[in-house]
């Protein structure tokens, strides 16, 4: 089914070569004071990060056609155990767990595996079963991004297949639907491509990034970070971009629907993906129930922005209030030597983000 062989693994002892270049990658990422980055896994092209609390696994998605697990047994803040779990699917970039059940967000359905999740076995996935086979096929923003909310919904982001375009019933929505894939509900309309959601963890409300338009200039359209307050709710495309900006070939068009504007915008271009609300005890306590955002950077851009991690400050009520760098470095010389997609909270506190460009999961942690 896979076309591929699939196969079981360890971290291998890394090269003085490997090390000495992964040293000085970590060297060249600046945090706050008391915040360290490591290198929790080597995995290639990760993408989606999930942490299955039961079993103590963490999955990796990919858009490379690859799933991979991830342990850290000996609690030391590095894992000891990767396994390759899938090879040869159609852009598995979405992961995500409920009842020890691993599902699966690929380009054109929403499958799961039907075996259940078991920390001591190595076996691969040997047949996904589809669930939903109403995507729109299309490789242009279809990689989806996955994850089961409050409601145990399973919730799933539908990328527009262009650049500026009318959308289809399929298309540039974040959508949720039952564990068996049935009862499909539009909860966001107008997202042009978002690739990373989660819930306030104090309001429950949904919030999600948004990649603005190209080919507009270096610095329109914004990127967005929205907030869902009700179900339904439309975000502008192809009508607007952040706030109030206005799509190449929509100037003169009025968009025929009530508009929900973006809370933040982010600088264009800046590609944000995977958000992380922080819930942890490890980290200050001004932290708490803020966002990290991952900036992957971007791509045509005259002079490259981004390739960086944002914090989203919240105030106690549940409003974003501001914005700043928290870390950065993965751009040096215009040139990008790592580029952030995604970031899950750990147990102890501590953040892991995954870097398809530096082939690194990255550890953050802190110590006073």
């Amino acid at each position: 089914m896979f076309g591929k062989l699939f196969c079981a693994f360890s971290i291998a002892l890394m090269t003085p070569a490997i090390a000495q270049d992964r040293s000085a990658l970590l060297d060249a990422i600046n945090l706050p004071p008391g915040f360290k980055i490591s290198i929790f896994a080597e995995v290639t092209a990760p993408r989606q990060i999930e942490y299955d609390a039961a079993s103590g696994i963490i999955f990796i998605g990919s858009r490379h056609g690859h799933i991979v697990s991830l342990q850290d047994k000996n609690k030391d803040g590095i894992s000891d155990e990767k396994t390759m779990l899938a090879n040869g699917l159609n852009v598995p970039n979405g992961v995500a767990v409920k009842n020890s059940t691993l599902y699966v967000g690929l380009q054109d359905r929403i499958a799961l595996w039907s075996e259940k999740i078991d920390p001591n076995s190595k076996r691969p996935i040997q047949a996904l079963k589809t669930i939903n086979a109403d995507l729109h096929d299309n490789g242009w923003h279809g990689w989806r991004f996955i994850n089961f909310g409050p409601d145990n919904k399973l919730y799933v982001t539908l990328g527009a297949p262009c650049n500026i375009c009318e959308l289809t019933a399929n298309t540039g929505k974040i959508i949720r639907m039952d564990e068996d894939g049935t009862n499909w509900q539009v909860v966001a309309d107008g997202v042009r491509n978002s690739v990373g959601f989660d819930w306030h963890p104090i309001t429950g409300e949904l919030w999600f990034t948004d990649n603005g338009a190209d080919r507009m200039g270096d610095d329109t359209p914004p990127d967005e970070l929205n907030r869902v307050t009700k179900a339904g709710q439309h975000f502008g495309f192809p009508y607007l971009g952040g706030k109030t900006t206005k799509l190449a070939g929509y100037e003169n068009k009025n968009p025929p629907m009530k508009i929900t504007p973006a809370e933040i915008e982010f600088q264009a271009h800046t590609a944000n993906l995977g958000i992380e609300f922080y819930n942890g005890d490890m980290f200050p306590a001004e932290y708490k129930n803020d966002a990290f955002v991952a900036q992957h950077g971007s791509w045509n851009r005259s002079t490259p922005v981004g390739y960086r991690i944002m914090r989203v400050r919240f105030d106690a009520a549940g409003n974003a209030n501001g914005k700043e760098v928290f870390a950065d470095g993965w751009l040096v010389d215009g040139e990008p030597i790592g580029r952030p997609v995604d970031l899950e909270e750990l147990p102890d506190g501590s953040l892991l983000v995954s870097d398809n460009h530096a082939n690194v999961i990255y550890r953050i942690s802190y110590e006073n």
